[in-house]
């Protein structure tokens, strides 16, 4: 019998280096397809160097390693932003600037805001409060508006801002002393707050707007809300029902996502 010939035994780094290179064509293909992003530039960059290197290479002799190509799309998504209910919430959000009359109840706000207490909340400061602004508070507001501004209206006449809606919730951050959580952060986790508040009421049926504006943290508004000297206004949100003609228009709404190219990168 002839003898054997003997298996070449196969280089597990050589196979790993195959796999890497078959991903990053993948990739790059993907995003060469008629993408211009700056990922797809930073692709092509590593790709060609790393092919220049190659062929032009002693064999055996070291390489630095390739630069990072970003992040890696080439395998399919699993997210379905369609039957996802929270998914479809959050990319369906809008602002409302004209709500509705109807609101809320102020047994519908307790139980909104035990929910969006699940905010990230570094060591579970809770560093935030909100108040309730109805009926004649909202004058209240539009005077205390008008006094920082140094706006004198004639008799009669009334700030009609806080007016656009019947009800208005203040977001207010307040801070409490930790050494291991700086305010800015507890700042972060206050506004973390006030956008679950907007996710929350829209799932809810609700319109919002978020409004803040130059005077938020004026003196005389701060003292109407009552802020410490740590505490900071961040705004207020105008809380109605959502017009039906507005729900039409939504539904026949074909304004895109932004592309997340742009808020994506690696080290």
């Amino acid at each position: 019998m002839g003898k054997k010939k003997a298996c070449a035994k196969k280089d597990p780094k050589n196979k790993g280096a195959k796999h890497d290179s078959q991903k990053r064509e993948r990739a790059r293909a993907l995003f060469l397809g008629g993408e211009t992003g700056p990922w797809a530039k930073k692709l092509a960059e590593a790709h060609d160097a790393e092919a220049s290197d190659s062929a032009h290479a002693p064999r055996g002799a070291d390489r630095a390693p390739a630069v990072s190509p970003g992040p890696d799309y080439s395998a399919p998504t699993s997210i379905d932003i369609v039957a996802d209910p929270v998914l479809h919430a959050l990319s369906t959000r809008r602002s409302i600037s004209k709500v509705g009359p109807e609101t809320p109840n102020d047994a519908d706000l307790r139980e909104i805001i035990r929910a969006i207490s699940s905010v990230a909340d570094h060591k579970g400061l809770r560093p935030w409060r909100f108040l309730i602004i109805r009926g004649d508070d909202r004058l209240r507001l539009g005077e205390a508006l008008d006094q920082a501004a140094g706006e004198r209206r004639r008799p009669g006449e009334v700030n009609e801002k806080p007016l656009r809606a019947e009800l208005l919730l203040a977001l207010v951050s307040s801070p409490r002393p930790n050494p291991k959580v700086p305010e800015w952060e507890q700042h972060a986790t206050a506004a973390g707050a006030g956008h679950l508040l907007e996710l929350a009421l829209w799932q809810a049926g609700w319109g919002v707007m978020w409004r803040s504006g130059t005077l938020a943290n004026a003196p005389e508004v701060r003292r109407l809300h009552r802020l410490g000297k740590d505490e900071l206004l961040m705004g207020w949100f105008y809380i109605g029902s959502v017009p039906e003609s507005y729900r039409d228009r939504l539904s026949r709404s074909t304004r895109p996502l932004p592309d997340p190219e742009q808020f994506l990168d690696t080290l």
